[in-house]
């Protein structure tokens, strides 16, 4: 019987290969529409793989231990972890999907 760490590994393997099909198919679409629509199935897939991620590294007991306290933008930024998902830069004018470091930066 596979653990959950096996499991996540593999959903993630295949959202990965789920979003390398949906960036083919956005570069070769014809109507506008259509890229538009795989950019955001593409935004959404890269986001569960993040998640996947997270959960695999929790599973694994990588994450450290959050602290009960919210915090603030600045207060994360402090300790390391990044104020912004995806979701903000993108309502900020970011693409994240054009972004210089790439795809290669989110796969394992």
């Amino acid at each position: 019987m596979p653990s959950s760490i096996e499991a996540l590994k593999q959903a993630v393997e295949l959202e990965q290969q789920a979003l390398d099909q949906y960036i083919i198919a956005m570069d070769n679409a014809v109507h506008e529409e259509t890229k538009q629509t795989l950019t955001a199935y593409a935004d959404d897939k890269q986001q569960k793989i993040d998640t996947l991620s997270w959960m695999i590294m929790a599973e694994s007991g990588d994450l450290e231990k959050e602290e009960s306290t919210p915090q603030n933008g600045g207060e994360k930024l402090a300790a390391g972890k990044c104020p912004f998902s995806k979701g903000e830069l993108k309502e900020m004018g970011f693409d994240m999907s054009k972004s210089t470091f790439g795809d290669e930066h989110f796969k394992s």
